[in-house]
């Protein structure tokens, strides 16, 4: 794999990340990531929030250009089940991402305390209040899924219905990122949350998928990266670039090959 060509990270058919394109017109795009359990999808928002902030993923592309114009100025946010505001700052901070240019809302502290006895209505109001409306944003939005577990009784239309649409409507991009669950996994959580992330494809323009090889490890590979347009029709002046990757995550940056 040492002598293969390593790839930039391409999305969009005009050679990008996120597309200028997506804040051109009054739309709400959706773009999923999705990943297997074993695979960490957290490489794929350092590209995103990197290309957003700085005009170009640096930790990824091997192009040694200067880096156009930032394509976006607006307000990032991030609203998460899974890392806490420290997490993110540590990790943003060793690809000099300025703090100033996000926002985080923690959803993992203290999460069941703070809405214990409360009706599944109360919760997802109280979650769409701490999170901002602003019809220029970009939002990302980890592992919302997790709710299916944690509120009895809640139900993937139920999800869709009282958080994802109206998060979507309040931005210009949302960024879904869920885990996959096996087929295995029949229970009554495992299916909703499946019933969720079809949904969720569904509705995005674009999809990223993560998945470890079928071969097993490798030590210089450590998994394969899927582009695919997602159900959502495209009115914009952009189209996404399928394509799949091999990549290999490392301490300082993570390498991508075609497949």
């Amino acid at each position: 794999m040492t002598n293969v060509q390593r790839q930039d990270l391409v999305v969009f058919d005009d050679n990008s990340v996120i597309s200028s394109a997506l804040f051109s017109k009054e739309t709400h795009s959706l773009i999923s990531i999705a990943s297997a359990p074993v695979t960490s999808p957290f490489w794929l928002i350092s590209a995103i929030m990197e290309d957003l902030t700085l005009g170009v993923s640096n930790s990824f592309n091997e192009t040694t250009e200067s880096p156009p114009a930032k394509k976006y100025l607006g307000p990032i946010t991030l609203v998460s089940f899974i890392h806490n505001a420290k997490y993110f700052a540590n990790a943003f901070s060793k690809i000099k991402i300025p703090p100033s240019s996000y926002k985080v809302v923690d959803l993992l502290t203290d999460f069941v305390l703070k809405n214990s006895g409360m009706p599944n209505h109360k919760v997802l109001s109280n979650i769409l209040k701490s999170i901002p409306d602003n019809q220029s944003s970009v939002i990302i939005l980890e592992q919302p899924e997790i709710l299916l577990s944690l509120l009895d009784g809640l139900t993937s239309d139920d999800l869709h219905r009282k958080l994802i649409n109206p998060v979507m409507r309040r931005c210009k991009l949302l960024v879904v990122t869920t885990k996959l669950r096996s087929l295995i996994q029949e229970t009554k959580d495992g299916i909703e949350a499946s019933r969720f992330t079809a949904c969720t494809y569904y509705k995005s323009m674009a999809i990223l998928s993560l998945r470890p090889l079928e071969t097993g490890r490798a030590k210089d590979v450590t998994g394969c990266l899927r582009i695919t347009r997602g159900g959502s029709a495209n009115t914009l002046d952009c189209q996404v670039q399928e394509n799949e990757y091999l990549y290999f995550n490392q301490k300082e940056n993570t390498r991508l090959f075609y497949r």
